[in-house]
């Protein structure tokens, strides 16, 4: 259903205000653009669903605040135990974005979240202000290591942006499965099955019913490892891994950005844009699909598709919301 985009961010914001009452305004704002912008791209599994599916992860108790970290600083860490995890993500990138600005680089990690949402947006929001970033979530569970027969990481998914001239960041958004969870739950429910080669069942063997699912499979090798490189920063390197076993599994992440020109770039923009030509050139495919959209929310088109339900859900909460 096509709705008031500005009418819509701003239901966005009161719900997520409030999931998080006294939260840092910016962040709750950076969140509920980039739920709306997953909208506009037609991936509704990653914006008004998924925070539908988050909020009832965290039971309707709300947190006292954004989670605590360290703002300015080079390096530091955000403990989203408790918050959305869009909103966690949004605070740990305004906080890399002061890093930046103060310091020339930044590196925030994030442990104990909830769904993170499309590491390409909030990798573009930095690369929009002139830095280049490179967000990884890590997750529970859910993929296989190449060759192997029962899931050990996550969809572990990877984004890097970086500022070109003349033209929107240069975005590069993937994960290193060969499906997400969010496809095998979109297939589920629209009765279909999955891509040949995509999945195993809980004995190892290759299935393509959605509900047999008991692990994804890694784009080969390389997509398996950079799975694994992405666990260690993403998880291990910041404490997104979970090693206690009577703990609830969660999300980490890492938010890695910094200014090109103080680590030697003497123009990144334009860099990045002769790249692109060049790899047009050579016959190749260049990731567009965020070209399309805005940095500013005054610029979002008039209107929106949302799905019936996701509306549905949202205007319920907002009311509830705006009673408060």
């Amino acid at each position: 259903m096509n709705v008031d985009a500005q009418e819509t961010l701003a239901d966005l914001r009161r719900v997520l205000q409030t999931a998080v009452p006294g939260g840092e305004p910016d962040d709750v704002a950076l969140a509920a653009f980039w739920l709306l912008q997953a909208e506009q791209l037609g991936l509704p599994e990653f914006g008004i669903r998924m925070l539908a599916r988050d909020l009832a992860r965290l039971g309707g108790t709300p947190v006292a605040r954004t989670p605590p970290g360290d703002d300015g600083a080079a390096i530091g860490s955000v403990d989203a135990t408790g918050a959305p995890g869009v909103v966690a993500l949004a605070s740990a990138v305004r906080r890399a974005s002061e890093a930046v600005a103060t310091n020339g680089l930044a590196i925030i990690g994030i442990r104990g979240a909830g769904a993170l949402g499309i590491l390409g947006l909030a990798a573009r929001s930095l690369a929009a202000e002139g830095a280049v970033a490179l967000v990884a979530a890590q997750s529970p569970a859910a993929v296989a290591p190449w060759g192997a027969h029962a899931a050990a990481i996550g969809t572990n998914p990877l984004a890097v942006g970086v500022p070109r001239a003349d033209g929107a960041p240069l975005v590069v958004d993937y994960a290193t499965s060969a499906l997400t969870l969010a496809a095998v739950r979109e297939a589920a429910a629209a009765g279909g099955s999955l891509p040949d080669g995509s999945a195993i069942d809980a004995d190892g063997a290759p299935t393509t019913d959605p509900a047999a699912v008991a692990a994804l499979l890694p784009t080969g090798l390389v997509g398996s490892l950079t799975g694994l490189v992405v666990e260690l920063l993403a998880g291990v390197a910041v404490g997104g891994r979970v090693t206690d076993s009577e703990a609830p599994s969660t999300r980490g992440a890492v938010v890695i950005a910094f200014d090109p020109a103080r680590a030697g770039a003497v123009d990144a923009a334009s860099a990045a844009a002769e790249l692109d030509r060049d790899w047009r050139a050579a016959g190749g495919h260049l990731p567009a699909r965020f070209d399309v959209l805005t940095a500013d929310p005054a610029d979002l088109p008039s209107t929106i598709d949302i799905p019936v339900d996701a509306l549905d859900w949202l205007r319920e909460r907002g009311e509830g919301a705006a009673g408060r």
